[in-house]
């Protein structure tokens, strides 16, 4: 005899379906002599519900928290872990610290609480300042954490990703000095931010060893965003000396100074070269096409999922930080200063 059916059961005892289901699933949107009779029913037939799907069959998870999400650049990234999670099976979540609310602060110890108890297999942070004491918590809690151009520096341990900025701040500098640029400027990022840092060491590095002088006056800015590349540039651009060429120390920013020469009238490259840092998909849209420093972001995304998988796996491996190269992609934004062309 056939086993009897959900629909076998609401025939029986005169109801829908899904009045059915709720009753047997026990839902409170249905009256307690609805329940009753519905139950004894189903007994007297023998009908058992299918069995649910264990909350450990889900897939595993990771959780990526970015700064924001109003960047090319967090794109980038989220492409490579997209593709890194969906390879290993594994689901991934994405939330932002910007507009998080009080009662749910991202980063926060309940919040990373909440993750272990949902069993997440690991962290990545994305720009975003992780303090020592979360780095800590994540250790004694078996928390993978893996950082990606780390906001500022920590003195625990922690497995970060990046791409070799330094050489990459040398490479954009070396650029426009083989051009025959000699004043020139730059827009800086935070101050405590690491890849900022490391890209401004790179770009002092290659002028002294060019024995071309840094004017300390056209080196400023203090942000990643167009609007702190635009007022940098802004400052530059207005002195009596302007720079006949700025760095700058991210895509974001470098469509800021474009947008600083526009309105002083000054035109690109003709008047004033300009170089970003990570070649985004907005990279070769900007007018002109952007010379730019690429780093691979997608492959950061990727490794940092890999990473964070394997650790997971072996909590007690110890990772290396990772640094993924940079190289030169030559537009149309960079050439010969006035009076050198040709």
């Amino acid at each position: 005899m056939a086993k009897p059916r959900l629909i076998d059961v609401a025939q029986a005892s005169g109801v829908s379906v899904s009045t059915a289901s709720k009753a047997l699933n026990g839902r409170a949107d249905i009256s307690e002599e609805s329940r009753r009779k519905i139950t004894k029913t189903a007994a007297d037939m023998g009908y058992s519900s299918p069995p649910r799907v264990s909350q450990r069959q889900a897939p595993p998870r990771l959780t990526v928290v970015f700064d924001h999400f109003s960047s090319p650049y967090a794109v980038g990234i989220l492409s490579g872990a997209v593709h890194a999670s969906k390879r290993a099976g594994v689901e991934l979540v994405t939330t932002t610290i910007v507009g998080d609310s009080a009662t749910h602060r991202v980063l926060s110890t309940a919040w990373m609480r909440e993750l272990v108890a949902q069993g997440s297999r690991g962290l990545i942070v994305v720009t975003a300042p992780v303090s020592d004491a979360r780095v800590r918590w994540c250790q004694q809690n078996r928390l993978p954490l893996i950082l990606i151009d780390p906001a500022a520096p920590n003195h625990e341990h922690v497995v970060a990703i990046g791409s070799t900025n330094w050489n990459g701040g040398k490479q954009a500098a070396q650029h426009l000095l083989e051009l025959g640029h000699r004043r020139i400027g730059m827009v800086t990022g935070p101050l405590e931010s690491i890849p900022a840092g490391e890209r401004l060491q790179g770009f002092r590095s290659a002028m002294q060893m060019a024995g071309c002088a840094v004017d300390e006056d056209l080196v400023t800015g203090g942000g990643f965003t167009p609007e702190s590349g635009r007022v940098a540039a802004l400052k530059m651009l207005t002195r009596p000396e302007r720079p006949s060429a700025i760095f700058a120390v991210s895509d974001d920013v470098a469509l800021g100074v474009l947008r600083a020469a526009e309105e002083l009238g000054l035109s690109v490259p003709q008047d004033l070269s300009v170089i970003g840092f990570d070649d985004t998909s907005a990279a070769s849209w900007m007018s002109p096409p952007l010379t730019t420093i690429r780093q691979p972001l997608a492959s950061m995304g990727q490794v940092a999922v890999e990473r964070a998988l394997a650790l997971s796996n072996d909590p007690e491996r110890f990772a290396h930080p990772f640094q993924l190269e940079t190289r030169l992609v030559t537009r149309k934004s960079t050439a010969a200063p006035p009076g050198r062309a040709g």
